[in-house]
């Protein structure tokens, strides 16, 4: 596995409130190298993430939307430390996560948690719910008291809807999926984080248990004052947040306010969501109706990456590659025919 960067220097959003932001991230790109053929190996390079930028700041309710292989699952895994991300610039409250060291780096698994995207692989099925909520308590908070122990995975299971005295003793698969995903997300909050990374949290769940856990995590930002940032391919589901990231085969394509972009979207991919599903539902899962794989779309050598796709294309996007820039207030676009230019 190969890893390159480069850092670049234009966020993502306008600053309004005049805070630091939680999260910079710099000219973000990881390759990977791939193998194909049987008897004649072919290397090549796949541009997981390639070259973006943005920032996120305290309190903000974030999405990153984007199909299967976007990269978006990738960007996740840089911000928690779990990908290297070498040459590039990922800070956290102004500190180089790269930069991190042994305690530093369990310092900020205690700040920034991850609710990962399977609520049954990601729970260990040897441990009831309140020895995999305990856990993380015990390594990153150091309380090691049994009773409060108790007290505060009690607490924090009554925090996400579940009952601690039908569920504290049961192990995951005695649990309903929606119940599992609770736990799940009760342990990334056992030990107190500040950032919330929630990676697909929806996908394996029913429609009535997706819009739950939707409104559950809008419930605990208020509440505990958390910044969320929600990877997801549903562009309905993304509705609920602050502001929207929109990936393609690794590239940031769009960003803005959640409600401004879905309402009048200034690049074509967004534009193709919207299509493919007119009337957006919570209960839908949106970009499933029209699916586009990363091995399906390779990434075009130059030029736009979704100019082969693109009904507005002309030569310009076949030839050299459009910057992410704002193009309104709060509205940033790669695109170099830009749609409902009169709505910004």
């Amino acid at each position: 596995m190969g890893i390159v960067s480069q850092v670049s220097i234009a966020p993502t959003t306008v600053n309004e409130s005049g805070r630091d932001p939680i999260l910079e991230v710099r000219g973000l790109r990881v390759y990977f190298s791939k193998e194909s053929g049987l008897i004649i190996k072919k290397r090549s390079m796949v541009k997981a993430v390639d070259d973006i930028s943005f920032d996120i700041y305290p309190g903000e309710f974030v999405t990153i939307v984007g199909e299967t292989g976007s990269g978006k699952t990738t960007v996740a895994r840089c911000l928690m430390g779990l990908t290297k991300s070498h040459d590039c610039s990922i800070k956290y409250k102004g500190k180089e996560i790269s930069d991190m060291g042994g305690k530093e780096r369990i310092e900020h698994w205690r700040r920034v948690q991850m609710v990962f995207q399977d609520p049954y692989e990601s729970l260990n099925p040897m441990q009831n719910v309140f020895k995999i909520i305990s856990t993380p308590m015990r390594l990153l908070t150091k309380e090691s008291n049994p009773a409060k122990l108790r007290e505060k995975v009690a607490s924090l299971l009554a925090e996400v809807g579940l009952d601690a005295s039908e569920v504290m003793n049961r192990f995951p698969h005695q649990l309903s999926g929606g119940q599992r995903q609770r736990v799940n997300i009760a342990r990334a909050l056992a030990p107190g984080p500040e950032l919330l990374i929630a990676d697909e949290p929806i996908t394996m769940l029913d429609a009535e248990q997706r819009l739950n856990i939707l409104f559950l995590l809008k419930e605990l930002k208020q509440k505990r004052n958390l910044t969320v940032l929600m990877i997801t391919h549903d562009l309905a589901s993304a509705q609920i947040s602050d502001r929207m990231l929109i990936m393609y085969l690794g590239k940031l394509v769009e960003t803005g306010p959640s409600r401004e972009l879905v309402s009048a979207p200034h690049h074509p991919y967004v534009e193709l969501i919207m299509e493919s599903a007119p009337n957006l539902n919570f209960d839908k899962t949106i970009l499933n109706a029209n699916p586009l794989a990363t091995d399906d779309n390779p990434v075009p050598e130059k030029g736009c990456v979704y100019q082969p796709r693109c009904k507005y294309a002309t030569r310009e996007c076949s030839e050299t590659t459009p910057k992410l820039e704002e193009f309104s207030k709060g509205r940033f676009v790669a695109c170099y025919n830009p749609l409902n230019t009169k709505a910004a």
